[in-house]
């Protein structure tokens, strides 16, 4: 089939560079002998994490309890939820997934690892992580809260502790690369230092684990750090674009809209809107390859163009692409993505993990 044929709105992924980046950042981790283990909340698809675990990861990320229970049940058998589980029956899902697979969870309360340990099986623990705080200033301890809630972790029964972890989300608000390496680089090393401050109690420290798409390159070379946990690379969006992280051209995923109106000279409509780009940040998508028009509205189902009649003209059922500023987002309003190689349509991937909030 062309994608020209397919109706719209639909997700498109562009086979060529969504292998590129996905081996471009194996390779920026085998290099520097740190483990990959992708954030599947980027794109919630089983067929795409089967494909990164081809690749060489060590395991995949999972942000929700229901994600993760997807994979398990497409055959993924390691996995890091970096989010925490504290509501009782959510507990109970996880000990019975542990009966399937490895699963990893963050926790930063003694209050939550105790509760975990009197569900879990002795003979199952549930591996954790100790989330230590470096700037993001969400979940996660300060340094010497994160190294005394380690030590206590290792001595409970039915869990195990398996590592620590942070995340410096705080460097996607850094335009300056420079800047933005310094934070990432800061952060790293700092949960290095956690992890030395534990294993001086005699408690094994595996796992040390931070990074995302933004700070990939600068944390694998920090000495210490084990694994990197970055999602958004597969595709990514304007907002990396934005970043310098990656140029227009690396961006795998698009949106293809079809004109349904075109009331006026400069003014065109389409078929495609917060339900399929989400408009996070109250950014608009891009039109890919197209000049001399720009988004200017958007609405539920709608995203109203502004067109230089003297450069473009439209009628209506003309198909056009959209690079999304938040891929992650925009991934989770549809069912499935469509594979696409030049023209024509290659593969259909289900995003199976879509939706999953619980």
């Amino acid at each position: 089939m062309r994608k020209l044929d397919l109706e719209t709105p639909v997700l498109l992924v562009d086979h060529e560079r969504l292998d590129q980046n996905i081996r471009r950042m194996q390779r920026l981790a085998s290099d520097a002998g740190v483990a990959l283990r992708p954030h599947t909340k980027a794109h919630k698809c089983p067929d795409l994490a089967k494909i990164q675990l081809a690749e060489g990861a060590s395991g995949i990320c999972a942000q929700k309890l229901g994600e993760a229970e997807v994979m398990v049940k497409a055959g993924i058998k390691d996995i890091f939820i970096t989010n925490h589980i504290v509501e009782a029956t959510k507990i109970q899902r996880l000990v019975k997934l542990e009966e399937k697979a490895t699963v990893k969870i963050a926790v930063d309360s003694m209050g939550n690892a105790e509760t975990i340990s009197k569900v879990a099986s002795h003979e199952r623990p549930v591996p954790v992580l100790v989330e230590m705080e470096s700037g993001m200033r969400r979940c996660g301890l300060p340094f010497s809260s994160a190294a005394k809630l380690a030590k206590r972790i290792s001595n409970l029964n039915g869990v195990i502790l398996d590592g620590i972890m942070t995340y410096e989300g705080q460097v996607y608000r850094i335009t300056n690369s420079r800047q933005r390496s310094r934070v990432a680089k800061r952060a790293a090393e700092r949960l290095v230092e956690l992890a030395k401050r534990i294993r001086k109690e005699g408690i094994d420290v595996p796992t040390v684990s931070c990074g995302s798409t933004p700070s990939a390159a600068t944390v694998t070379h920090v000495p210490g750090i084990t694994e990197i946990q970055p999602g958004n690379y597969v595709f990514y969006d304007l907002n990396q674009v934005e970043l310098g992280v990656a140029k227009l051209d690396n961006c795998a995923l698009r949106v293809m809209a079809s004109v349904i109106s075109t009331p006026g000279s400069n003014r065109a409509v389409v078929d495609a809107g917060t339900k399929a780009f989400s408009h996070d940040k109250g950014r608009f998508p891009k039109p890919l390859h197209i000049i001399g028009v720009k988004p200017v509205r958007i609405y539920e189902e709608d995203l109203i163009l502004r067109i230089n009649p003297k450069t473009r003209h439209f009628r209506e059922g003309d198909k056009i692409e959209f690079v999304p500023y938040h891929a992650c987002t925009a991934t989770n309003m549809f069912d499935s993505i469509q594979i696409v190689e030049g023209d024509n349509v290659v593969d259909t991937w289900s995003i199976a993990a879509r939706g999953k909030m619980l």
